[in-house]
């Protein structure tokens, strides 16, 4: 069986680990272990301790799939870290983590496992299994009529960066891109956002007006946008999807931990080239793993070592300021790609590439 302290909303991982682990096991997920303090994690490592015992747990899984984590950082800056927890509750039972970070993947570690979970699912075409999402669109049209999509929903400090990169560049019409939440007072109040974006940046930003809609959304209510138009959804068969050819992907995060989502699978699945704002070494990987990353187009060779972000950003947009000079030509480059596209997207949909992914933790 598997058990959880608290009655969870979204257990999706669940399912799975039920399918892998043939023992009594305790699920820990981040709203567990996010936000412990010092003093917070002596109560909660007693109540696990008492859970454990009196459920005759025999493994306990701390989950840090699913969003972004840094294994080895206090949380927040003021509790142990993912790496401190597992360490301490290996004293009660086994206790392993499973993780999105890539690194484990190339270097792995006695009880730490790398699992993708976010590639993952959208591979399996199974994602009906592990979320309420019935009715998932995984195909879209391999013909792309626009050159280049960039979708952003929720605020975060590298995709205002991008948007300030990007918002004056004369094809920026050219493009389906979308900012759907309002800046309003996130630059002030969001101390991320402070942390990485200077007052002399802040002021270019304000000047921007947000949100901004792709011309089909305009009239929508922010929360009622169709999932077949947002970033978050799983579905490739919205507009921006249907006839772009490139895919400029906003990953959820470059700061708060490693993990490829739903953003890089679904440009894959809907035939575009990839272009990824995402962690350093991450095309690397996808490369790694099988996936074309196209780099005799994108010289994301150029970009993709670099630890700094915002230099990082800076070297993208400077590419897609160049390849945006001729739309006619990027449209060519998608046609000429599209045995390679097909291919890319048999790869991620195949038995032996949800295998690899699976490999760790199976």
């Amino acid at each position: 069986m598997i058990f959880t302290l608290k009655p969870h909303d979204e257990t999706s991982l669940q399912p799975l680990l039920l399918e892998l682990f043939k023992t009594d096991i305790l699920h820990l997920t981040h709203r567990e272990m996010r936000g412990v303090s010092n003093n917070s994690w002596l109560g909660l490592r007693s109540e696990i301790t008492q859970f454990v015992s009196e459920n005759s747990i025999k493994l306990i899984i701390i989950d840090a799939t699913g969003e972004p984590v840094i294994l080895d950082n206090t949380i927040y800056g003021y509790g142990p870290s993912y790496l401190d927890m597992q360490s301490d509750l290996k004293k009660i039972c086994k206790s392993i983590i499973i993780t999105e970070d890539f690194s484990y993947y190339y270097k792995p570690v006695e009880n730490i496992l790398f699992f993708p979970y976010n590639l993952w699912i959208q591979s399996t075409r199974n994602i009906h299994k592990y979320y309420d999402y019935q009715d998932t669109v995984y195909d879209t049209d391999l013909e792309k009529t626009h050159p280049l999509m960039c979708l952003n929903r929720n605020l975060a400090w590298h995709r205002i960066y991008m948007l300030m990169l990007m918002h004056n560049k004369p094809w920026i019409d050219k493009v389906d891109f979308s900012f759907i939440l309002p800046m309003g007072n996130r630059l002030e109040n969001k101390p991320i956002i402070s942390k990485y974006i200077t007052e002399e940046e802040k002021e270019v930003i304000r000047l921007i007006s947000t949100p901004i809609f792709l011309d089909y959304e305009r009239d929508i209510p922010i929360w009622n946008i169709p999932v077949t138009y947002c970033q978050g959804a799983s579905n490739v068969n919205g507009l921006a999807y249907t006839r772009n050819a490139v895919n400029l992907v906003t990953e959820t995060s470059l700061t708060d931990g490693i993990a490829l989502t739903e953003k890089t699978a679904k440009a894959i699945m809907a035939y575009q080239i990839p272009i990824l704002v995402t962690n350093p070494g991450q095309c690397q990987f996808l490369e790694d793993i099988g996936i074309d990353m196209f780099s005799d187009f994108i010289p994301w060779r150029n970009w993709d070592q670099i630890e700094n972000h915002k230099e990082r950003m800076q070297k993208i947009v400077d590419f897609v300021d160049t390849i945006m000079q001729d739309t006619n030509a990027i449209l060519k480059t998608h046609r000429d790609f599209h045995p390679r596209l097909i291919k890319n997207k048999e790869r991620f949909h195949s038995d032996e590439f949800s295998n690899l992914l699976l490999k760790q933790i199976s």
